[in-house]
């Protein structure tokens, strides 16, 4: 799609996410939208309530102006911060304090899941901007973002945000036992169970990269 024509769709999606909107029945992708976001308010509506904003929040920065401006890998990792959607169904509430405290981990998880997207992803979305070279399918990624940095070839600058994403993980590990063993701010057993969820999440979301057929086609 071209700027307009996502900007027309975003609107009706967010509003179908939120509630406002009723889905068309004979577009699958409208009704699944639908049907999932109230299937969750019915399990726990503040936390769906929440999701369905993060949801938002990253179609709005998918279809912004600023998508196709960025030049820097240090300006796209904060960009793709918002792509990494919120934790639903646990119970998990931490408090303000509490997510303070976990935020630097919040920040490399998420940038560790974008990239790690970015990594197998790569042919296919390279591939679908050749095919059609339209605003809505130029590249958004690390990959084409330091190759333009560093006149790199592609296959090396996967590599390098390959060896990126494992340093991630050490520093994870670190702000981690830090926060364990820190005696001055005890984790509550709520905190440790979300520390935990974001570790099975990145695990989890780099196996999903690796085998879906939507990046292996």
């Amino acid at each position: 799609m071209d700027f307009a024509q996502m900007l027309s769709y975003r609107e009706r999606v967010m509003n179908i996410a939120l509630g406002m909107a009723s889905p068309d029945r004979d577009l699958c992708l409208e009704w699944m939208l639908h049907d999932t976001f109230q299937d969750m308010r019915n399990i726990d509506e503040v936390q769906a309530n929440d999701v369905a904003q993060g949801f938002c929040q990253l179609l709005q920065a998918q279809t912004s102006q600023e998508r196709i401006s960025i030049q820097t890998l240090g300006s796209y990792l904060s960009f793709r911060e918002v792509d990494a959607g919120r934790p639903f169904g646990a119970k998990l509430r931490l408090s303000h304090a509490e997510l303070e405290n976990v935020s630097a981990l919040e920040s490399a998880a998420f940038r560790h899941m974008g990239v790690v997207n970015d990594i197998y992803s790569w042919e296919r979305e390279w591939r679908v901007f050749q095919e059609n070279q339209t605003d809505g399918s130029r590249p958004l990624s690390a990959i084409y973002i330091l190759a333009n940095e560093t006149e790199l070839p592609f296959a090396a600058c996967k590599r390098l945000m390959y060896s990126y994403c494992r340093e991630l993980e050490l520093a994870i590990k670190e702000t981690r036992d830090k926060l364990r063993n820190d005696g001055v701010n005890d984790l509550s057993p709520e905190m440790d169970m979300y520390i935990k969820g974001l570790e099975y999440f990145m695990r989890g979301n780099e196996l999903w990269s690796q085998w879906t057929p939507r990046y292996r086609q």
